[in-house]
């Protein structure tokens, strides 16, 4: 007998863990000059997990590091003269430990020019200071972390 052209392997996936989630988000937005905003952030994030009763959750203990507990930015957006705008965006992302990645700090550029209304061409570079790095890997199925790369592109956009 031949056989079938496909496999069928059923998965069931519960939510068999309790625990708590605490933290803390603060913001501020500061106008350097009438030209010029500064915004800085900070998160901190703190998970407390564990199995419920009967559970043969394996992941929970893991679980507790699949969230970075500190995050850190800071923006800036500048109105240059000749209708050019230019923005930045450093960022901080704490490690990921249960998935084996790395902290790391981030830079995205922006400049922009509007020649007339309506119409805005610009460049943006993201990831600016590394060529790559991981950002995110799954601890249930084995496939490739999510990696990003650095990228520059540019836009032109019109509204009429």
């Amino acid at each position: 007998t031949p056989l079938p052209a496909h496999l069928l392997a059923p998965i069931t996936a519960e939510n068999r863990f309790k625990g708590r989630a605490w933290g803390a988000e603060i913001s501020a937005t500061w106008e350097a000059a009438p030209w010029w905003r500064l915004t800085g952030t900070y998160t901190y994030l703190e998970l407390d997990l564990e199995p419920r009763h009967g559970s043969l959750d394996t992941v929970t203990e893991t679980a507790e590091g699949d969230s970075p507990r500190h995050q850190a930015s800071l923006r800036s957006s500048m109105d240059l003269p000749g209708r050019v705008s230019l923005d930045t965006w450093l960022r901080y992302v704490d490690e990921l430990p249960s998935q084996g990645i790395a902290a790391y700090l981030e830079l995205d550029l922006r400049l922009a020019w509007r020649p007339r209304q309506g119409l805005e061409v610009s460049v943006t570079g993201r990831n600016l200071l590394d060529p790559h790095h991981p950002e995110f890997a799954p601890d249930i199925l084995d496939t490739v972390p999510t990696e990003v790369e650095r990228s520059v592109y540019g836009r032109v956009e019109w509204h009429f």
